[in-house]
């Protein structure tokens, strides 16, 4: 009776072990020079025909202007990282004028990485490779021994 039931479940474990879908790097093994080169693609849907982020010289007004988007949240002290999380989850959720998974996988990976390590530089306060410049200066002061 075991060796009945041994067999279904090997074949089960054996299909779902396939089941996890494509590898991925996360943010610290994007290729940001790829996410820049999907960003500014000339396709119909490329992000810059839609989003407005100015290290790519893209205009686009259908989808929020990404430098003031992630600009904000970067002078505001939120990590590269942060940014990097908030992009992707919305490349994969999509909105009302942007189709859900519109880049998937590694390409998702490399856009969002992109777009978290440019977004808002030009905004006061904003360093996206993660430092701030005062923008969220506690008062907080360090003392030594």
């Amino acid at each position: 009776m075991l060796r009945l039931l041994a067999l279904p479940l090997a074949v089960a474990a054996l299909a779902l072990a396939g089941c996890g879908g494509e590898e991925t790097t996360g943010l610290e093994g994007a290729d940001r020079t790829n996410g820049k080169r999907l960003f500014t693609a000339d396709v119909e849907n490329s992000c810059k025909s839609c989003h407005t982020l100015a290290e790519a010289n893209s205009n686009g007004t259908i989808g929020p202007n990404l430098d003031t988007a992630l600009g904000f949240s970067c002078s505001q002290g939120f990590d590269e990282d942060t940014r990097f999380s908030v992009v992707l989850g919305q490349i994969d959720l999509g909105g009302p004028m942007m189709p859900a998974d519109i880049y998937t996988g590694q390409a998702a990976v490399d856009v969002a990485a992109y777009v978290a390590s440019v977004a808002g530089k030009d905004i006061e306060g904003c360093d996206p490779s993660g430092a701030t410049t005062g923008a969220t200066d506690t008062g907080a002061t360090e003392t030594g021994g």
